[in-house]
């Protein structure tokens, strides 16, 4: 989108000023950092001129804008006053003031609320914040270990002409003029390591915290906690040029944040970032679960509207899913998982009318017991669409909206002792679920850097409907009945009831287990198919031998 240039004076230098969007919206203005130039937010900027009117500028001594004379020019008063020269020459009211890095830094200092309606910050504290922080070591001495090895660069651009040399070789890395990269060195000379004057903050302030920041580490941001009076922060999964390679989730968050300001609700993702207020560790989150109508899916989405998460039913059996949506205060959806047309025209729907779910549950499942021999080619596509393809259908409709938002999630899949533990009568089965197990292995690699985390339940003998409903293989009607309710009988008198799995699963979550066996015999299990796999074989054979005479 074309940008309309302007120039505003302030302090003896021209400031250029662009323009986009409809100047009679709310106002959005945006502040660049270091190495950069107002040129870093153009692709955020675009997008929030479809709403908004939008506002960058090149600081002093970058871009298009004139260098001080000398470099106390570059000093925080300076700096404060461009910015607020700036705004007033774009609106007479309030503007949302956005700033990245250095623009940041020099953002906090100038939050007037005559000026400034809301403050979104991205990977920039405020320096006297910092300071106050930094003395408070002792109570966080790893912390400010950390960052202070993470902020090397700072002593280093402070030394005299090396880091203009240093920056001929780089700029090109980190997209940087060579003259901006230059004169904003005085930023640093002039204003570090100096004592900032710190006050109470009373602009609304949003704090965005890019997890692979490698500057600016997101304990530093807690800095700010004592000095603003409504105070928001949000994790978005991104390296510190966030508002070049995310801007879509930049513009996101940023909107959230200017429309709740304004009166707007709060979206869910906001809403649970306000910091200091108390809520369980998955409060406010969107679930969803498949296989909610009965078991352990019924159990874990019980669990989850506990803690306080918004819980969405689905199952193939809707009156079980509804039965479950009215427990935990959710909705219900009817839905074969088998079905990938269906799961994502589901996605499609949660999506638009609820948000991206934060917590995704591929629990849905069928048992087929039988020797191999006895599995018909029909029992096997059955209990491979349920429970392999299901999973995949599952993920695969939910997962890139997910990845997309940029703000993490979990996702748990409901594997099972079967998929380590090898049973004869469970050939088809156990496949399936050795299958899920895998497959939640190989995505928990693919999907951390995109800060979504992955947990595989493994069960063992949990009483559920699974074995009263499950298919036996080889056996005619009435036999599969007699086996059927023989089996229900065994796993009622085992006693390890669903609910059991589902704290299991919100600990999962919480601490973000990759593999997670459940009950005592799938522990057991775990470990000896690990280290004394030939023994654990023979294990399984003997209870295949014991199954029989049921």
């Amino acid at each position: 989108m074309s940008a309309k240039r302007r120039q505003v004076e302030s302090g003896g230098v021209r400031l250029a000023v662009f323009e986009r969007g409809d100047p009679g919206a709310p106002t959005v203005v945006l502040v660049h950092g270091y190495p950069d130039n107002s040129h870093v937010w153009d692709r955020v900027a675009d997008r929030l001129a479809e709403r908004f009117h939008v506002v960058t500028y090149d600081v002093r001594g970058h871009g298009e804008s004139s260098t001080p004379e000398h470099p106390d020019g570059y000093r925080m008063a300076e700096l404060v006053a461009d910015l607020h020269t700036v705004i007033r020459a774009v609106s007479s009211e309030p503007v949302h003031l956005v700033a990245h890095d250095w623009g940041s830094v020099q953002a906090w200092p100038a939050l007037e609320p005559d000026l400034i309606r809301s403050f979104t910050s991205l990977s920039g504290p405020h320096l006297g914040h910092v300071g106050e922080w930094l003395r408070g070591w002792r109570r966080r001495p790893l912390a400010v270990a950390r960052q202070s090895l993470h902020s090397w660069y700072i002593a280093a651009f402070r030394v005299p002409v090396l880091p203009e040399l240093a920056w001929r070789v780089l700029r090109g890395r980190f997209r940087a003029d060579y003259r901006d990269a230059r004169n904003g060195l005085q930023l640093y000379r002039t204003n570090m390591f100096r004592r900032h004057e710190t006050r109470r903050v009373t602009v609304p302030v949003q704090q965005v915290a890019l997890t692979g920041d490698p500057f600016v580490t997101t304990r530093l941001l807690e800095a700010a906690e004592p000095w603003c009076e409504r105070l928001y922060r949000r994790d978005l999964v991104a390296g510190h040029w966030a508002p070049r390679t995310h801007p879509d989730a930049v513009a996101r968050m940023i909107t959230d944040f200017v429309e709740h300001v304004d009166g707007a609700p709060a979206a869910r993702e906001l809403a649970r970032a306000r910091v200091g207020e108390r809520r369980e560790p998955l409060a406010g989150q969107l679930a969803l679960v498949t296989g909610a109508g009965s078991g352990i899916g019924r159990a874990t989405a019980v669990a989850l509207g506990r803690q306080g998460a918004r819980v969405l039913c689905a199952d193939i059996d809707f009156a079980g899913a509804e039965r479950t949506a009215a427990d935990v205060g959710g909705a219900a959806f009817q839905v074969d998982v088998a079905d990938e047309a269906g799961m994502r025209r589901l996605a499609e729907h949660v999506t638009a009318e609820y948000g991206v779910v934060d917590l995704l549950m591929a629990n849905a499942g069928v048992g087929v017991s039988g020797p191999f021999l006895d599995t018909s080619v029909e029992d096997w596509r059955r209990v491979l669409d349920v429970n392999l393809w299901g999973v995949i259908h599952t993920l695969r409709a939910f997962l890139p909206g997910m990845v997309d938002r940029g703000e993490g999630g979990h996702v748990v899949v409901t594997s099972s002792a079967a998929g380590y533990f090898a049973t004869p009568s469970l050939p088809a089965y156990g496949t399936t679920k050795a299958a899920v197990l895998m497959l939640a292995q190989c995505l928990a690699g693919e999907l951390r850097p995109a800060g979504v985390g992955v947990s595989a339940i493994c069960p063992g003998f949990v009483h559920t409907n699974i074995a009263a409903t499950s298919r036996f293989a080889g056996a005619g009607v009435e036999e599969e009945r007699r086996r059927q309710a023989s089996a229900d009988a065994a796993y009622r008198k085992r006693g390890y009831g669903p609910e059991k799995v589902a704290n299991a699963v919100l600990r999962a979550v919480r601490d973000d287990r990759l593999v997670v066996p459940v009950t005592p015999e799938a522990r057991v299990g775990a470990l000896g198919a690990r280290f004394l796999p030939g023994t654990t074989r023979a294990l399984g054979r003997w209870m295949n031998t014991q199954a029989r005479k049921l």
